[in-house]
């Protein structure tokens, strides 16, 4: 269940997605970091039609008629901007992974730590869920940075499987319990 409002953040916004991000996720597919990123399910390059495909995905993520799971944009409180994106992945032990991405042109102001707090904490007062799990590329120290500004612990390695392509990977484990 979404959230029945957007969640706020300090300047910021936790909203569903919108007809408006389409450009910004054309933008965000053309960063030559996002290429990179396999956990950010965004087209690169992308272009319109894609990220309007995409972007019904994450929509329809909320209803379970979507492989992408629960998605909500993080956006500017006062324009409505697109700022960043934030998956979630339910698994049925009340555990939830995330992934996240930030807009190249807002990375390094602390956003996604905001962020990853904000949605970590509704998920545990909203959603009951009890673990939040982060699988992070080994190598990509600006987001282990954020995990651990976040209150996220590593926890070493777990094995991972790209579903589209069966390729395997040894990605960094980090876990955030719920407050008890």
């Amino acid at each position: 269940m979404p959230p029945t409002r957007p969640l706020s953040l300090d300047g910021f916004i936790l909203r569903l997605p919108e007809e408006t991000d389409i450009g910004a996720l054309v933008r965000f597919g053309d960063d030559p970091d996002t290429a990179e990123t396999l956990w950010v399910p965004i087209p690169s390059p992308c272009s319109p039609a894609a990220a309007r495909e995409r972007l019904r995905g994450f929509v329809d993520g909320w209803s379970g008629r979507s492989t992408f799971g629960p998605t909500l944009v993080v956006a500017e409180a006062a324009s409505g901007e697109f700022v960043g994106i934030v998956f979630l992945r339910p698994r049925e032990d009340r555990t939830i992974e995330i992934a996240y991405g930030t807009a190249p042109k807002h990375r390094c102001r602390g956003i996604a730590t905001r962020a990853l707090r904000r949605v970590c904490q509704w998920c545990f007062d909203e959603r009951s869920v009890a673990r939040v799990e982060l699988l992070i590329a080994q190598g990509h120290e600006a987001s282990c940075r954020v995990a651990e500004k976040a209150g996220f612990e590593s926890r070493g390695i777990r094995q991972t499987q790209v579903a589209g392509t069966s390729r395997r990977y040894d990605d960094l484990l980090y876990v955030l319990e719920a407050p008890t």
